[in-house]
């Protein structure tokens, strides 16, 4: 058993039985000793207690901030890394669309395997150890991205778990499109069905439509919904009266959200209360959202710089006791020029601009615990016995040096001791 002694562990990510004494707000960690055996987390341990087992080596972390494996929930792997042929000239949503769907004869099995590939080291190396991606999927051509993905999901098992979700149009659900292209999710493992649901007045009809079909296929659902400034855009609560309309009871997750915040006080708040009863969860995407939200382009009536962030009510839905976790979303494309599955960025971006600083608590959760919850990986993204032996050891000791320097070194830890996992080069993608 390898033993990692003095861990500095987010509080909120160890076991609920552990003994820690009075937490700092500002800085939630604990002192602890974790034992690794195997593929699994075996012991965690205050510092200050005689109870670590013995050990047949031994870290000292000397103090640092010590994560489990991040859980990255939202990603877009089959449009990464296409900036430098698609790239997106005035960061406006329906630019990406366009520009994306032109690119999309060159996403054959080679072109997905090189760039999702290239992706996975990126995130492993940072430390990520769950994916779950969106797979744009049109018929037939999605169904090589669906096949790459699956090969993909067996070539990184024991590293990486990598998780597929369709993501179609609404009205597909409403016809037979709907059914083949959830057969063909089954058929590549999918872990739920997705969609990109916009207002119209056939809304609730295709989510029912939806939900029959996930129900069939005892599959959960991940949808995108409402990423624009429109207060009419509602397609958040029409999801949530859905579930409970059909009594829906599988996993059920909402991204982006993002006109929940632009919305009436009241009309918001009662739409919390729906997501909350209908027991759905949200993604966060505060990368891209905040790079593609309120974009004013060159002409704009003043003011041309944008007004608002583009992020959802964060911490309205926690404190209605809603779970929000927060994902890289796309990177390095026409929908983010920016990003490298860095979930550690990710988390300090969402402290900043969601101001999450009040509730840092709560706030790891949302690359870690909660992800993992949301997923349906419910030992991930925890520091506690059962859980996966893959930690990720900062060169810092403290929340606010973390906050501070988000590009901080890190070590990968696993049962073996440390992992060697060097960040792959830029040039492997060039001139293709």
């Amino acid at each position: 058993m390898l033993l990692l002694r003095r861990a500095r562990v987010p509080a909120a990510l160890l076991p609920p039985d552990l003994p820690r004494g009075a937490v700092d707000p500002l800085e939630p960690a604990v002192l602890c000793d974790v034992g690794l055996a195997g593929n699994e987390i075996v012991s965690v341990t205050p510092s200050s207690s005689a109870a670590a087992p013995a050990a047949t080596a031994e870290i000292d972390a000397a103090g640092a901030l010590v994560f489990p494996g991040f859980v990255d929930a939202h990603v877009h792997l089959d449009k990464t890394h296409t900036w430098h042929r698609a790239p997106n000239r005035t960061g406006t949503f329906w630019e990406a669309i366009t520009s994306l769907a032109n690119d999309k004869d060159n996403w054959t099995e080679a072109d997905l395997l090189r760039r999702a590939g290239f992706a996975l080291r990126t995130a492993y190396a940072h430390g990520t150890r769950v994916i779950r991606t969106h797979l744009d999927t049109g018929l037939p051509w999605s169904e090589v991205s669906h096949a790459t993905m699956a090969r993909l999901r067996a070539e990184w098992r024991g590293r990486i778990e990598l998780q597929t979700i369709p993501l179609c149009g609404g009205a597909d659900f409403v016809s037979d499109t709907g059914r083949k292209i959830a057969d063909l999710a089954v058929r590549y493992g999918a872990s739920a069905l997705g969609g990109f649901l916009q207002m119209n007045p056939d809304l609730p009809a295709q989510i029912d439509g939806l939900l029959r079909l996930a129900q069939e296929r005892g599959l959960g659902i991940d949808l995108h919904v409402d990423e624009n400034d429109n207060p009419q855009a509602e397609c958040l609560r029409l999801v949530a009266e859905g579930i409970l309309r059909n009594g829906f009871t599988l996993p059920a997750v909402c991204g982006h959200c993002c006109s929940l915040a632009v919305q009436p006080r009241d009309r918001a708040r009662s739409t919390i209360d729906l997501v909350k009863a209908a027991g759905l969860g949200i993604v966060s995407l505060p990368l891209c959202n905040v790079y593609l939200q309120d974009r004013r382009s060159a002409g704009t009536v003043f003011p041309r710089t944008p007004l608002w962030r583009g992020l959802t009510l964060v911490h309205d839905l926690l404190d209605a006791g809603v779970p929000v976790a927060c994902a890289s979303d796309n990177v390095r494309d026409a929908f983010y020029a920016f990003g490298d599955y860095d979930a550690a960025e990710v988390l300090v971006q969402s402290v900043r601009l969601a101001h999450l600083d009040v509730r840092l608590d709560a706030a790891v959760g949302a690359v870690t615990r909660t992800a993992a919850d949301l997923v349906g990986l419910p030992t991930y993204g925890r520091v506690a016995p059962g859980s996966p032996a893959h930690l990720v050891v900062f060169g810092v000791q403290r929340f606010s040096e973390l906050l501070s320097r988000p590009g901080s070194p890190r070590r990968i830890v696993n049962a073996d001791g440390f992992a060697p996992a060097p960040l792959p080069d830029y040039a492997e993608l060039q001139d293709r």
